[in-house]
């Protein structure tokens, strides 16, 4: 869960499946927003491929193989539906079954969706063209 939502006009719930096997992950993000000053919400799905170069060092890098949003509320745009990416690089720190990663993640990186995705970053700052995130889980 995005911690920022406490101080920003906006909360943002992020989940992420994945699974991993040698120096290959694959990852599902499920994200859902709702801005406190617009009339927007935005939920979003995807498929995240991810590589750890560095065998049992933690680095990885990934990028998203598809990406895709949807708006709805008062202030939503008329096309709905956004097809966007992302390019993501991080470090896997694990403690038996729990890990962290902190992670640093570049938003439509190919500029395909300027317009749309800066609109709802007005709406939802945690959707900056720029991330550092922390994530948190178990792996079993």
């Amino acid at each position: 869960m995005c911690v920022d939502s406490v101080y920003m006009n906006a909360f943002r719930f992020d989940a992420e499946a994945s699974y991993r096997w040698d120096n290959l992950r694959i990852s599902i993000p499920l994200r859902y927003s709702i801005s406190y000053d617009y009339e927007l919400e935005f939920a979003e799905a995807g498929l995240l491929i991810s590589v750890y170069p560095f065998h049992g060092k933690g680095f990885y890098i990934g990028a998203s193989m598809v990406r895709l949003g949807c708006f709805w509320g008062l202030e939503a745009p008329e096309e709905r539906l956004i097809l966007f990416s992302e390019i993501i690089a991080g470090w896997t720190l694990t403690f038996s079954w729990f890990f962290i990663e902190p992670r640093l993640s570049l938003l439509d990186a190919f500029s395909s969706e300027e317009g749309r995705l800066g609109m709802l970053e007005k709406a939802v700052p945690q959707y900056a063209k720029l991330r550092f995130s922390l994530i948190a889980g178990a792996a079993f």
